[in-house]
């Protein structure tokens, strides 16, 4: 009786990609690489080998910071506290956080 054997295809490949890792100027690069391209977003990935999603996501993070410089404070500060308010006497406060500018933040169950 004679024996045969089967070889069976390797269940990983034999060529996986590896990951490149990017900076985050390098992606600002690729970033407006492609706005000045021409190419569709898919077309510009193919060609880069890089993921689309990955594209995405790094396109939302600098316009995103374009409009957080966009940012203006309108807060005044506060004005600060003349005398803070009274205490009962038997309040069992459970948590005390001074703010500052004489304010007193105090919490307690019932």
């Amino acid at each position: 009786m004679t024996t045969s054997t089967i070889e069976l295809p390797s269940p990983l490949p034999l060529n996986p990609k590896t990951r490149v890792q990017r900076t985050r100027g390098q992606w600002k690069s690729l970033v407006d690489e492609l706005t000045t391209s021409g190419l569709t977003k898919t077309a510009f990935c193919k060609k880069k080998g890089i993921a689309t999603s990955c594209l995405y996501r790094w396109q939302q993070v600098f316009a995103g910071q374009s409009a957080a410089s966009d940012f203006v404070d309108i807060t005044e500060p506060v004005a600060a506290v003349t005398s803070p308010p009274p205490v009962a006497d038997n309040a069992d406060w459970q948590v005390e956080l001074e703010l500052g500018a004489g304010m007193v933040l105090r919490l307690r169950t019932r």
